[in-house]
């Protein structure tokens, strides 16, 4: 039974013609995701993306522009009570990523291994996404350019 909510906040980072994607691997689960993560209380979206990518990659965020809310029901691959409602944003930064791999701690006490790479937009494909909301956003944004 579906009994909480699970809000995402995701960032589509542009620089140079290229986006930033991000290899995760929780207790062995391989995900291709866009960078970000879990709404916390006492935040709102805006705020959640920009600690999440300072958290992630150390890096300050200006929110540019909504391109996505997730507009379906999405159940939770981690978590099967949770509904997911995920909003996805267009960012920018002019800051450097110095470490494009790190660890983190999940809320569950797993760890999260992250790998970033920078995926050329002419050579971006989106079933490489293991998230259907992921590919709506980019596909959102992809008509925008």
């Amino acid at each position: 039974m579906i009994d909480k909510f699970n809000i995402r906040v995701y960032g589509i980072l542009l620089k140079d013609n290229k986006i930033l994607v991000s290899h995760e691997n929780i207790d062995g689960f391989s995900m291709t995701k866009l960078p970000g993560g879990g709404l916390e209380f006492g935040e709102g979206p805006v705020e959640c993306l920009i600690r999440e990518f300072k958290e992630e990659l150390d890096v300050t965020i200006r929110v540019k522009q909504l391109l996505h809310t997730t507009e379906n029901f999405v159940q939770s691959f981690f978590k099967k009570n949770e509904q997911v409602l995920a909003i996805h944003y267009l960012v920018e930064s002019d800051d450097e990523i110095a470490n494009l791999q790190t660890t983190q701690a999940t809320n569950l006490g797993r760890k999260n291994i992250h790998k970033f790479e920078w995926v050329e937009l002419e050579n971006l494909n989106l079933k490489s996404f293991t998230f259907d909301m992921d590919k709506l956003a980019l596909n959102r944004f992809l008509e925008l350019i």
